[in-house]
């Protein structure tokens, strides 16, 4: 009789197990997650690389930039002169702060601007599609920035 009153308390939890539940269980531990590659919790999936940080625009977003029916020249007001440290867009000019590279077709700008006696800080996503003739910048911070593709410009 003691040997049923001391086993009660085990054959109750016993009964309280959940069939589907255990299943789930390995090794009689929790039920499996996915693993990240470097340890941490989640689809398994590699985990996205650090961007690259430098202080010059790279060479392939270089150039001269206007609207796809532009006309390139230096009076459009969507023209931009893209060098290594600066773009210079229709009234204002900005200095490169630092430029964050995801990948060889996208780049994140951030700039120092200054025009039409005003000074601001702006940051913009460039990125490259057909084979590096056409460059859409993105707004990184602002809303109301509509994308506009542009083309590259003859030197």
């Amino acid at each position: 009789m003691r040997f049923l009153l001391s086993a009660a308390p085990l054959l109750l939890l016993a009964a309280c197990s959940d069939p589907v539940r255990d299943a789930d269980r390995q090794d009689g531990g929790d039920a499996a997650m996915p693993v990240e590659p470097g340890g941490g919790p989640g689809d398994g999936a590699a985990p996205m690389p650090e961007p690259v940080v430098t202080d010059e625009i790279p060479v392939a977003f270089r150039g001269v930039w206007d609207s796809v029916q532009g006309t390139c020249d230096a009076a459009s007001d969507l023209r931009i002169e893209i060098s290594p440290k600066a773009i210079g867009f229709y009234e204002s000019r900005g200095e490169v702060t630092r430029v964050e590279i995801d990948n060889p077709d996208r780049i994140v700008v951030s700039l120092a601007m200054e025009g039409e006696g005003e000074k601001w800080e702006m940051a913009r996503q460039f990125t490259l599609t057909e084979n590096g003739t056409i460059l859409t910048p993105r707004s990184v911070n602002e809303e109301q920035f509509k994308p506009v593709p542009l083309k590259r410009c003859e030197s």
